[in-house]
């Protein structure tokens, strides 16, 4: 024996439906809301440390090899605002095996961050 089960026609949609659907748009709404979150901070982050890369080769490229023997050891460090963030530059400087040869370290410090740069200078 078979059941027999009547489907009316429905027109239109009912109230759950629309409540249904409303939240699941605003949860894609809210993913995309805090993916443009995280890609602002993404973009922010690299700016800070564009500008500290840029600051420490423009650092290292003027110094003169020949005021290196005035840099030796560690610096107190400049500092420089740009764009109202604080970056704390500060140099380092190594004699390597023979007196021309120098190591040296540019350290730019910014948020609790830094970026390092390493070199080797030779007359």
């Amino acid at each position: 024996m078979k059941t027999v089960f009547k489907i009316y026609d429905q027109k239109g949609i009912s109230l759950l439906e629309i409540m249904v659907g409303i939240l699941i748009l605003a949860t894609g709404f809210l993913g995309v809301a805090k993916l443009q979150s995280q890609a602002l901070k993404g973009v922010q982050w690299a700016q800070y440390r564009t500008t500290a890369i840029l600051l420490a080769q423009s650092f290292i490229e003027s110094i003169p090899f020949d005021e290196l023997d005035n840099h030796h050891g560690t610096s107190n460090g400049v500092k420089f605002d740009i764009d109202n963030i604080e970056y704390l530059v500060t140099t380092h400087v190594v004699p390597l095996g023979t007196v021309s040869q120098k190591s040296v370290e540019i350290n730019v410090a910014y948020r609790n961050q830094s970026v390092r740069i390493e070199t080797l200078r030779f007359p």
